[in-house]
């Protein structure tokens, strides 16, 4: 009810009007008390749950009321997971109440309970924040080295990943391959992590184990893995790569690790995509009735320079797989690998020359393989003991094009492609049991370049 009331009054002979305003209301005897009075979820990572509970206790002491909660707008992220039922006496009744926020801000709302004769607002208040996620390695380049065939696959290499959170909140990660290896359709993927996804505490770190077993020869796996946190301003991947052959020592083409690749960029499979469909017997088979597959080393290799002055050099990747029946029983003393390279003499084979990583430049090359490591700590997620053998191409120096006082260079350039063949060698480690003890592997390398004739 109001009430006004208006008087007048006479000072200093000047007239002054003043008025009164009077609010009354009644007041009740509470009977449903709430404790917290107010529920604040503080910081929740954006796309995360969690949840509060609220205790109602009915203070009159009553036959049991029915408890009414009134709907929560549903873009403010809160919600009541508890169904609403009769309260009274002295018994406590837990209200749980989720806040899910969906973006980054500042979420409020007010929660109302109802009895038909008491009502309760309860502030909600949130804010939905992105956690700051760091891997291990930084660009996420994880090499798993080179694995012996084996049959059932029993052979493999394990290397460590680190999801870190930065950030005071929890951040909850999930591994999704985006691009898969070659599949195995009869086993274990070639590429597995453990565990795939989790939850990290504020400023914790969590290990992922990530396992290489592959199912078959072939010269490169590789798979592409997003490490899926909500709200992350830019995706983050790991890169996973490995190689699989019957001989230990291997050569194979340059490659440049990291580099983004999608579904579109993988290379088509080979026929021996075909072989891993079988199961028993298939058109591969041998005579025991077991799958024989492809040797999947590469026996030539062609390599072609820019044409210029000083084209940069070229290179291939020779190194050793891990020893055979590794890491569960390798051999106690496994044969060594070597390498070899020399240049054949020909026309134009004065231009060329061979360089191993760190060495000199000479018309050969030779030396030792390391085999790799079957387990691999955090830091050691490169590839390891990996030999780089460059090749290099010198032009000869352009010559004066001024003859007689007549310039000639318009006829600069012209010229031809020429070819130099470089034979090379595996010799060493372990080798397929149908092959004779100490067989190497022949390669030969086809060096192309254009020379500068006028």
């Amino acid at each position: 009810r109001f009430r006004a009331a208006r008087s007048a009054e006479i000072a200093s002979g000047a007239a002054q009007a003043m008025f009164y305003l009077g609010v009354g209301t009644c007041a009740l005897r509470r009977s449903l008390a709430v404790e917290p009075v107010a529920l604040d979820f503080g910081e929740v990572a954006a796309q995360q749950r969690s949840v509060l509970s609220l205790e109602l206790r009915d203070l009159a002491g009553s036959e049991p009321q029915d408890l009414q909660i009134d709907p929560l707008p549903s873009g403010q992220c809160f919600t009541v997971l508890s169904a609403p039922r009769a309260i009274g006496g002295d018994q406590l009744f837990e209200l749980l109440v989720e806040f899910y926020p969906q973006r980054v801000q500042i979420y409020r709302t007010e929660l109302q309970l109802r009895t038909p004769k008491s009502r309760v607002l309860v502030p909600l208040l949130g804010k939905g924040v992105s956690p700051v996620l760091k891997i291990e390695p930084h660009d996420g380049i994880v090499h798993l080295g080179s694995v012996i065939h084996s049959k059932e696959s029993k052979d493999y290499t394990t290397a460590q990943v680190l999801v870190r959170n930065d950030s005071d909140v929890e951040l909850s990660y999930n591994l999704e391959t985006i691009v898969p290896a070659d599949a195995n359709h009869s086993g274990v993927r070639p590429f597995t992590l453990a565990p795939s996804k989790g939850t990290v505490e504020p400023q914790g770190e969590q290990l992922v184990t990530v396992t290489f077993r592959p199912q078959r020869p072939m010269a490169l796996f590789r798979e592409k893995v997003l490490v899926n946190v909500p709200n992350q301003g830019k995706p983050t991947y790991f890169y996973l790569y490995g190689h699989c052959f019957q001989y230990q020592a291997y050569a194979i083409p340059s490659m440049a690790l990291g580099s983004d690749f999608d579904a579109a960029t993988e290379v088509a499979p080979s026929s021996a995509f075909a072989d891993s469909l079988a199961v028993g017997c298939g058109s591969n088979a041998g005579s025991d009735g077991e799958i024989v597959h492809q040797k999947m080393q590469q026996s030539e290799f062609l390599l072609q320079f820019e044409q210029g002055a000083e084209p940069p050099p070229l290179h291939l990747l020779v190194g050793a797989s891990v020893a055979k029946g590794s890491p569960l029983a390798p051999p106690s003393a496994a044969p060594g690998a070597s390498y070899r390279f020399e240049i054949i003499q020909s026309e134009f084979s004065s231009y060329f020359s061979i360089e191993p990583e760190g060495g000199k430049a000479d018309t050969k090359a030779e030396g030792a393989l390391v085999a790799g490591n079957a387990t691999k700590q955090l830091t050691e997620s490169r590839p390891e003991k990996q030999v780089k053998i460059f090749f290099r191409y010198s032009p000869p120096k352009e010559s004066n094009l001024n003859v007689g006082g007549v310039d000639l260079g318009l006829l600069g350039g012209i010229g031809q492609w020429i070819t130099c063949k470089v034979q090379g060698s595996l010799r060493g480690g372990y080798v397929p049991q149908s092959e004779p003890p100490g067989a190497s592997q022949d390669i030969t390398v086809t060096l192309r370049a254009y020379l500068q004739q006028i």
